[in-house]
């Protein structure tokens, strides 16, 4: 019967609900002169009480729905779906009975005698039975299957979290039993009819009614306190979800679908930065933008802002031919979806290749170079040097030296925090990168303004989440495969931000420079990597296997600190940095090397070879590179220049 009386008409539905009302009505004129006579009577034996004939008792019950339900039409009351009514749709029945039984009582008391308190009786019982009609039929057609229905509370007294209460009450499978409240006064309170739990009551209530998930409203909470929510929750980590702004909810209820696991991502990243419209639009609207590096996760992550940035043109540069496909098949999606016309052109090469680059230059008249074509692995670069200094040095100096010739606005450099005083190869061929882009900033410095304006920047930032060779995307396929979770050092720290963030940031960054500079991203609190391998544990719901938990499910074990590899990292050599008009973004002026003095190591790095020996590859690196101290095996590598 509930399947047949859902699938009907959408205009048969609101006819039987008027038809059901008028019967209702009726019976409410009916009960309301019995009630004030206090006595049993048929509406043929008339009204005594008043001497009211029988006609007119049936013209009393008649008018009351033919004055009610059309008022009822008017208010929109028979478009509401039954399923869903809330407090609004019972507040609007209220107003409508009200003003229904005005009109109505005006009628009967100008027609023929009738007591004053039948009308007021008639107020409450007619406002009372419509209240029942769509109270019952909400109730049996939600039909809540006990056997299937999941438990949760949720957590806030906030508006939004009232509302996702309310929502909530109209889906089958989901009944909210409470809500969590931080506030200590709120002990022993209600909300629409539901407690308001203490922190202290949440272990008690979450076993006596088997709660299933604790549900967070996530678009008025800052990152800083859902961390927190999340650190109160912590035993209850796995029942944690996050819902979608209420705002947006637009379906008229909350399924499982819409509701997201709390990442690993809530507990690193921070709120988001305010971008600056004209920072990132100024090198790149209405630009030719070169993407070097354009398969990798912040390449990669570049295209996707750019393309929506209006720029004249991208170019995207790629030696490795799946990730160039990859990425040049989702901007063609982008296009078709958007209806956006950017010309994008794709190249298959390497930036070292001298000729390869100088075509492109030549070909493309290109205002903004995004330079992130990078050998960035530590330890695989500590093993394979030459292919970094390849790659890092030389293929920077090789475009850095053609977007110079070719006058190309904007060059903007993707470095790392590993530059600073680097303990590994990988951070000395970075540091040297930057003193490139220096040295050639120097000569644009002191050349006529007519000859060339290029203004070369390097962006320095530590750790991204979830790009290639992060140890976040390791700990989730460690910990897929049943562990161990592999930590270094259970000293290490590591500075994090989401790569959206980090990319947004390094574009901003390239419309702020005068030329020179090297930005700082200021990345926020550091995080200890050992606890970040705990907390990603727990979020799949295991235990940790230690000790003191010898039956758990992922253990952790420390490897010890790799080749080249510190304990903590850092974002500026010296102390000579200031603030930019951008608040997460610093700039500093660090020594730098005469372009003389770069193109006599760029000779040298040309001249080494698979058969150089690491000693000589570490100390042109030591030589050329101020404060880098080579480490091999565990002993740091005494170098004299």
């Amino acid at each position: 019967m509930r399947k047949i009386l859902l699938g009907l008409p959408r205009n048969f539905k609101r006819l039987l609900l008027i038809s059901v009302d008028f019967l209702t009505l009726s019976l409410a004129v009916w009960v309301s002169l019995m009630i004030r006579s206090d006595s049993f009577f048929l509406p043929e034996e008339g009204y005594l009480l008043t001497g009211a004939t029988p006609e007119q008792v049936y013209l009393m019950i008649f008018l009351a729905p033919v004055v009610t339900i059309p008022i009822l039409i008017i208010t929109r009351l028979y478009r509401s779906i039954t399923r869903y009514i809330t407090i609004e749709t019972y507040v609007k029945i209220t107003k409508a009975c009200f003003a229904a039984t005005i009109i109505w009582s005006a009628i009967i008391y100008y027609s023929f005698p009738m007591p004053r308190s039948v009308f007021l009786i008639y107020l409450v019982i007619s406002t009372a039975f419509i209240y029942f009609t769509r109270f019952a039929a909400r109730d049996y057609l939600i039909n809540r299957r006990k056997t299937k229905i999941k438990n949760i509370l949720i957590y806030g007294t906030s508006s939004s979290s009232r509302q996702i209460a309310e929502i909530l009450r109209s889906d089958i499978d989901i009944n909210p039993v409470g809500f969590i409240s931080d506030d200590g006064t709120d002990r022993k309170t209600s909300i629409a009819e539901l407690p308001v739990l203490t922190k202290s009551r949440i272990d008690k209530i979450i076993e006596k009614k088997d709660v299933k998930e604790i549900l967070i409203t996530t678009h008025d909470q800052s990152r800083e306190k859902l961390r927190k929510i999340i650190n109160n929750l912590k035993n209850y980590q796995t029942k944690i979800r996050k819902l979608p702004n209420i705002k947006d909810l637009t379906s008229g209820k909350i399924e499982t679908i819409d509701t997201q696991r709390i990442n690993i991502e809530d507990l690193l990243g921070r709120d988001a930065v305010k971008s600056d419209p004209y920072l990132l639009k100024a090198c790149i609207e209405g630009k030719v933008v070169l993407i070097t590096g354009c398969g990798g996760s912040i390449g990669s992550e570049l295209a996707r802002q750019i393309i929506c940035l209006n720029p004249k043109k991208i170019i995207l540069l790629e030696q490795s031919e799946y990730f160039l496909y990859e990425i040049d098949q989702e901007l063609v999606n982008y296009k078709l979806k958007n209806n956006s016309e950017v010309p994008v052109q794709t190249y298959l090469g390497s930036v070292t290749d001298e000729s390869f680059v100088k075509l492109i230059f030549t070909k493309e008249n290109i205002d903004t170079v995004y330079h992130a074509a990078a050998n960035k692995h530590v330890p695989l670069v500590e093993h394979n040097p030459i292919a970094a200094i390849n790659n890092n040095i030389v293929g920077t100096f090789t475009v850095a030296t053609h977007a110079y010739k070719n006058n190309v606005g904007n060059f903007v450099l993707i470095s790392s925090d590993k530059a600073v005083r680097p303990t590994n190869i990988m951070g000395a061929t970075k540091r040297f990168a930057e003193l490139i882009l220096q040295s050639l900033q120097n000569i644009v410095d002191n050349m006529p303004s007519n000859k060339c304006n290029t203004k070369f920047c390097m962006v320095r930032f530590g750790n991204v989440l979830d790009t290639s060779g992060s140890v976040v995307p390791l700990f989730k396929k460690q910990i897929e495969n049943g562990g161990p979770v592999t930590v270094t050092d259970p000293r290490v720290i590591r500075y994090f931000m989401t790569i959206s963030e980090a990319t947004e940031l390094v574009i901003q960054a390239g419309s702020l420079s005068e030329g020179g500079e090297v930005f700082l991203l200021e990345m926020g609190e550091p995080v200890s990597i050992l606890d970040l391998a705990k907390e990603m544990i727990k979020l799949t719901g295991k235990e940790i296997k230690d000790k003191e938990n010898p039956s758990g499910d992922i253990e952790i074990i420390f490897t010890g600190l790799r080749a080249g590899e510190k304990l903590y990292e850092e974002l500026l050599i010296g102390k000579n940095v200031s603030k930019t008009s951008h608040e997460h973004i610093m700039s500093a002026n660090e020594e730098s090397l005469s372009h003389e003095v770069v193109l006599n190591f760029i000779k040298k790095f040309k001249e080494l070879n698979v058969d150089s020996e690491i000693q000589d590859i570490q100390k042109i690196l030591y030589d050329s590179v101020s404060g880098y101290e080579p480490y091999k095996a565990d002993n740091v590598v005494k170098l004299n220049k």
